[in-house]
């Protein structure tokens, strides 16, 4: 028998999308899937799309669980799946029909890595192309444990579970931090130490909707930003514990998500009351030599991090707002 691969999908009011994302799973060219439609608790028509194609899908599995978030769907469809194999999907995005034969097949030719993963894009929500993969040459490559970390501090690494397939042998020994944002990024920080080898395959496999109502996009989301900042801690604790080679790097990640976060947060909430705040802003200046001196820094940033450090932030972003207004008015 073929190896079975287990497909987990958390669903949550995406009845827009699900025929779009279903109909491309059900589609696929690697036939022995399993299918976990994990339902969190819908209050819209998604339930009922997903018991239709179950029952003329006998590779469906269909569960119920009150909403709890998408890692905890995750979570228990890790714990249904029986395949040899495990990879994830999002409701709302689609799979190219050869996503998972092709991630498959570079598995089983490289026995020493237990994650493969492909290329994406992003579309917005009228279906316009807004980025296109990161390499799209055909070929492959295994990366370190290290070398992946390194990609990742540096953002070219893939962070999202969707392009990715594991072997359940490897998986079984993790589960996603609940009730939490930029829970993808975590696991693979927690997992990198033991993952072997992560091999990436520059082909396009999966396509991302960005949907400006969902939880990592849109207006400011304090969660999001404390567990963005939350994992760049992790990063720094993990290259002085695994790869001091790369604490430069995990720096240079800690400072750029540092940024967007001072950049993004209310001026109201920067306060000495704000403990993420505070905390973030006294990390910063420990870092100044740092960040004058990164080779990694764009010149941007650097300019940003370091009039941040030598300011108060919060005028420096009213200045900005102020200045923002007056182009927008003579343009």
């Amino acid at each position: 028998m073929p190896e079975l691969v287990s497909v987990i999908i958390p669903i949550y009011n995406v009845e827009r999308f699900l025929d779009r994302s279903l109909t491309a799973i059900c589609g696929q060219t690697y036939e022995n899937l399993e299918i976990l439609l994990v339902d969190d608790g819908s209050t819209d028509s998604s339930g009922e799309i997903c018991k239709r194609y179950a029952a003329g899908d006998s590779r469906i599995r269909y569960f119920y669980k009150e909403n709890g978030g998408s890692s905890t769907a995750r979570n228990l469809g890790i714990e249904k799946a029986t395949g040899d194999y495990v990879g994830f999907l999002d409701s709302d995005d689609w799979a190219e029909p050869d996503l998972y034969e092709t991630l498959l097949t570079g598995l089983k030719e490289h026995p020493d890595c237990n994650v493969a993963q492909v290329m994406s894009r992003d579309f917005d929500e009228a279906g316009n192309l807004v980025k296109g993969p990161y390499k799209e040459g055909g070929g492959s490559y295994e990366l370190t444990p290290e070398d992946y970390f390194r990609e990742l501090m540096l953002y070219v690494g893939d962070s999202s579970f969707c392009t990715k397939l594991f072997r359940r042998s490897f998986l079984q020994g993790y589960r996603f931090s609940e009730h939490r944002l930029n829970e993808d990024l975590e696991l693979l920080l927690r997992m990198t130490p033991q993952i072997g080898g992560v091999l990436t395959i520059e082909k396009l496999g999966y396509n991302i909707e960005l949907r400006s109502g969902s939880n990592t996009r849109g207006r400011y989301n304090p969660v999001l930003y404390e567990a963005m900042i939350r994992n760049a801690e992790l990063a720094m604790q993990m290259a002085e514990q695994y790869y001091p080679e790369q604490i430069p790097v995990s720096r240079h990640f800690y400072e750029v998500q540092s940024m967007w976060y001072l950049l993004h947060v209310p001026v109201e909430e920067m306060t000495g009351a704000s403990e993420l705040y505070v905390s973030v802003l006294a990390r910063l200046k420990e870092l100044r030599t740092d960040i004058r001196k990164s080779p990694y820094l764009k010149k941007e940033y650097r300019r940003n991090l370091l009039i941040m450090t030598a300011w108060d932030p919060r005028i420096i972003r009213k200045a900005h707002g102020l200045w923002m207004k007056v182009r927008d008015g003579r343009s």
